[in-house]
């Protein structure tokens, strides 16, 4: 009887030691791994935006010279620029020291049949920016700007946010 005891006592004290374990494990992989924390977030949609509490404000868009493009939404949008929490996504810290605290940010729908470029040109225009992303040293645009859209089922047009 007093073996069965130990040995009942054993496998919950190695469950309970393996659960641990591979917490810190899978942490350190996963989250910690990353380290999401360390680099500047966006989001998708002005609903999360605004629960975040840094959702500036909407911006105005045309689009124009289209094709095939039934079905696609679009909103532009200005956010101030943020990190992740050091311990979860949902946690928001602003980014109050970068040279660029505002993106300029869009919700849309169609994410992997249709791509958005930010003209070469239009790029200048912003402060910063990459492909797909513009950063602003200021709330607002300075000019227009144009997206192009290009999509696998032969969808295209150009976006002007203003």
């Amino acid at each position: 009887m007093k073996k069965k005891v130990l040995i009942f006592i054993g496998i919950v004290l190695g469950s309970i030691f393996l659960y641990y374990t591979f917490g810190i494990f899978s942490s350190s992989v996963g989250w910690y791994g990353y380290q999401k924390w360390k680099y500047r977030g966006g989001t998708t949609t002005i609903k999360e935006s605004k629960q975040r509490n840094i959702f500036v404000k909407e911006l105005k868009y045309k689009i124009v010279d289209s094709a095939n493009l039934k079905g696609f939404y679009f909103k532009p949008y200005i956010e101030k620029g943020f990190k992740y929490g050091y311990h979860s996504m949902e946690d928001t810290r602003v980014d109050s020291l970068s040279n660029y605290p505002y993106n300029l940010s869009y919700e849309r729908n169609e994410k992997k049949s249709i791509v958005l470029n930010i003209f070469p040109e239009d790029k200048k225009k912003l402060d910063s920016s990459n492909v797909t992303w513009g950063y602003l040293k200021q709330p607002y645009l300075k000019d227009t700007i144009r997206i192009r859209i290009e999509g696998s089922g032969n969808q295209k047009g150009i976006i002007k946010i203003w």
